[in-house]
C-alpha cells in the first residue's frame, strides 16, 4: 500500500549540499497532518487536510504536489467508503495534471480501479487495473493484478483470474503474498476445489486480521463462506457470513478502521501508493 506521501525536507546542516527551493510549509504541514490522521484511522480528518494541501499545490502550480495531494485525497475518500467522491477527486486531479503535462499517473489508475470496484463496476475497474498493470513500478503492478483478479473472480473468468494469480505468485513482498493467497483461494473455488479454497480463505482471514486489514479479512470470510456452501456445509457458511456482517456493520456505523483495497506500500514519489 502506497505510503501516504510525505516529501522529505533537506537538512539545513548539510552545508555541502546545494540548497533547493524553500518548501511551501502550509502544503507540507497539511500533508503531514493528513498522513498522521489517516494512520490513526481518521480518514475524515485526513480528507480536509489533503484538500488544503491540494489548494496549496494549485496555488504553487506544482504538478508533483498536485499529484501527491490528489492521490492522498482520493485514497482518504475511498477509506471513508465514498467511492463516487474519490472518482470526482481523481477526475479533478487528472485534469490538472494533464494541463501541466504530468504523465506519472499509474497510481491514480490504481485508486480509480479500487473505487470502481467498490461501485461494482467490474468492467471499469478491470480497465483501470490493466492500465496500472503497465506501470514500471512493481508494487503498483502487483496491486493492479490483485484488483484485476478480484474482478475476474467476481465474473467467473477463470482464465483471467489464473493469469493475475500467476503475476503475483513470484512476489515475496508481504502484502502481495496475501493478495496472491486471496486470488489462489478464489481460483480453487472456481476450479471446484472448495476444501482447498476454504482452508486458504480461513488462513487468509487470520492473516488479514493480524495485519488490521479488516476489509481484506471480510473479503476472505466471504470466500470461505462460499467454499463452505460449495461443500454443502450451510451452518458454517451462515456463521461466516454473520461474522462478516457483524464486522462490516460496526465499522460502517462506528469508528472507521484503517484498511482499504488500496492501502499497501507500493512506491515512492520519485517513481510515481500508500
Amino acid at each position: 500500500m502506497k505510503r501516504m506521501i510525505l516529501l522529505c525536507l533537506a537538512m539545513a546542516s548539510c552545508s555541502s549540499v546545494t540548497k533547493g527551493p524553500d518548501p511551501d510549509q502550509a502544503y507540507e504541514n497539511a500533508m503531514d497532518t493528513g498522513r498522521s490522521a489517516f494512520e490513526l484511522g481518521h480518514p475524515d480528518q485526513s480528507e480536509s487536510q489533503y484538500r488544503a494541501a491540494m489548494d496549496r499545490a494549485l496555488i504553487r502550480d506544482d504538478a508533483a504536489q498536485i499529484h501527491d495531494a490528489g492521490f492522498n485525497l482520493a485514497t482518504a475518500l475511498l477509506e471513508e467508503n465514498k467511492p463516487a467522491d474519490a472518482l470526482t477527486a481523481l477526475d479533478h486531479t487528472g485534469k490538472a495534471l494533464k494541463l501541466r503535462q504530468y504523465s506519472q499517473t499509474s497510481d491514480l489508475e490504481l485508486v480509480r480501479s479500487a473505487a470502481l470496484y467498490r461501485q461494482h463496476d467490474l468492467t471499469g475497474s478491470e480497465a483501470s487495473a490493466l492500465v496500472a498493470l503497465q506501470s514500471p513500478d512493481v508494487g503498483i503492478r502487483n496491486r493492479a493484478a490483485y484488483l484485476a483478479g478480484l474482478g475476474a473472480a467476481d465474473q467467473g473468468n477463470v482464465t483471467q483470474l489464473a493469469r493475475m494469480e500467476a503475476v503475483l505468485a513470484p512476489s515475496k513482498e508481504p502484502a502481495a503474498m496475501l493478495d496472491h493467497q486471496d486470488l489462489a483461494a478464489r481460483l480453487a473455488l472456481l476450479n471446484h476445489a472448495p476444501a482447498l479454497a476454504l482452508e486458504q480463505a480461513m488462513s487468509l482471514a487470520q492473516k488479514r486480521r493480524d495485519a488490521q486489514d479488516y476489509e481484506g479479512m471480510r473479503r476472505a470470510l466471504l470466500v470461505a463462506a462460499q467454499a463452505a456452501e460449495a461443500q454443502g456445509d450451510m451452518n458454517t457458511a451462515a456463521a461466516l457470513r454473520q461474522q462478516e456482517l457483524s464486522s462490516r456493520s460496526v465499522q460502517q456505523t462506528g469508528h472507521v478502521e484503517k484498511a482499504s483495497i488500496t492501502v499497501s506500500a507500493v512506491s515512492t514519489p520519485a517513481a510515481a501508493i500508500r
